[in-house]
């Protein structure tokens, strides 16, 4: 281990500044990030398929690093190297399956055919239904909203929203997630008492 100077501070006290609330946290995590985004993108390149999933790897592992250590959720500052190691390794594996996924779905819409325009169905609830999704839409935050409204109105993708809203893709999904389940709920009631 490089003993800490002035000049060139450890890991670990750079680590302890960012825990601390020191004044001069922004560029403890600037240079922690320097320090280990190149590790974290090797380890992305050995372990995923191309250049753009391990800049997201060492994107997300970043983040995960700063976020545990303003939270003190870092237990042994001197190991920090191994906990980050540690967060790429989890990282890849949710980026692994979360391609499997990916590519399973396309699979799957690529062997079924949408209609022809003509031939798509009108959809099977009537005027109170409508007012009731409605009412429902109204519930949800309006951050929700935009995302269920670029999802499904605009048909976008979630990276393109992401990119609109300024949050990252994953948490697009899991913003129409809860959305969507907010919905089902509030439609479910409105269902019972109707």
């Amino acid at each position: 281990m490089v003993a800490a100077t002035a000049d060139d501070p450890s890991n670990a006290e750079l680590a302890r500044r960012i825990q601390e609330g020191d004044p001069k946290a922004r560029a403890a995590e600037a240079e922690l990030c320097q320090r280990f985004w190149q590790r974290a993108r090797l380890y992305g390149l050995r372990h995923l398929r191309g250049v753009t999933e391990a800049e997201d790897l060492a994107q997300q592992a970043m983040e995960v690093m700063l976020q545990a250590l303003r939270q003190g959720r870092v237990d042994d500052l001197d190991l920090l190297d191994r906990y980050v190691l540690g967060v790429c390794r989890n990282v890849a594996h949710t980026l692994r399956r979360s391609g499997e996924r990916t590519a399973k779905a396309a699979q799957r819409l690529a062997l079924e055919p949408a209609p022809p325009v003509e031939q798509t169905p009108e959809p099977p609830w009537g005027k109170q239904a409508v007012q009731s999704l409605t009412l429902c839409l109204g519930g949800l935050s309006q951050r929700e909203q935009r995302v269920v409204h670029l999802s499904f109105s605009e048909w976008q993708p979630s990276a393109q929203i992401a990119e609109q809203l300024g949050v990252a893709p994953g948490n697009i999904r899991v913003i129409r997630h809860r959305a969507l389940r907010k919905l089902r709920g509030c439609m479910d009631q409105a269902g019972a008492s109707a």
